[in-house]
């Protein structure tokens, strides 16, 4: 069945998503690579991880967010 992978059919099931950084922790500075780059990066990985699993990452998304995509 399409979205059940070993079983994971709920979203609680899937990886949480990587917690995005207030704005405030990033220092202006320059640093190479920023913190925002690390959460971007995890974000990647992240994505990659829920396509993987046959779900779509904006509407996982969505759903730890309590919300519903675009909204």
């Amino acid at each position: 069945m399409p979205g059940d992978v070993a079983g994971l059919t709920a979203v609680a099931d899937l990886p949480r998503p990587p917690q995005e950084p207030d704005p405030q922790e990033c220092c202006q500075r320059g640093c190479d690579p920023c913190i925002l780059d690390y959460y971007d990066r995890a974000m990647e990985r992240w994505e990659t991880r829920v396509r993987a699993l046959g779900h779509d990452p904006a509407e996982v998304l969505a759903a730890h967010r309590g919300m519903t995509p675009g909204g």
